[in-house]
């Protein structure tokens, strides 16, 4: 898929892709999931948004489809989802992290937590004040900076 904008260094061999969704409510906050604080896991206790690894058998918007349903139990359709950035993991170093982005407006009565600790819309200010995962915290300095 092609439209995706390169934010960072990515791998020079691109061996794991993430897909991630970043959605929005009506007063534009960003919806965001707090991390469970484990050690098992890439970035605990931190904020990030909803989405998850590439299986093989995916497209990347499939797998961002897929991983936005799990985690918050609301359907996306492809068609809803636009290429935006693409980072490098800063859990992997041969990682990439494919950010897309909807227009729908999501509300905090829509979401149904599959995963992760809690979530969040939160405000141009909160994302670059909290405690944001690395690769994402670029991206939030270009766009509300």
């Amino acid at each position: 898929m092609t439209g995706f904008r390169t934010l960072g260094a990515l791998p020079e061999v691109e061996g794991w892709r993430g897909a991630l969704v970043m959605a929005q409510d009506e007063a534009g906050r960003v919806l965001m999931q707090l991390r469970d604080d484990r050690h098992d896991i890439a970035a605990p206790g931190q904020w990030g948004m909803f989405g998850g690894g590439v299986e093989p058998q995916e497209t990347l918007v499939e797998a961002a489809v897929r991983e936005f349903r799990e985690e918050t139990g609301i359907w996306l359709s492809e068609d809803e989802l636009a290429p935006l950035v693409r980072v490098p993991s800063h859990a992997r170093p041969d990682g990439v992290l494919y950010v897309f982005h909807t227009d729908r407006s999501i509300a905090p009565r829509d979401v149904r937590l599959g995963e992760g600790a809690g979530f969040a819309f939160l405000t141009p200010a909160q994302l670059l004040r909290f405690e944001v995962i690395a690769p994402l915290r670029p991206l939030f300095a270009e766009m509300f900076d």
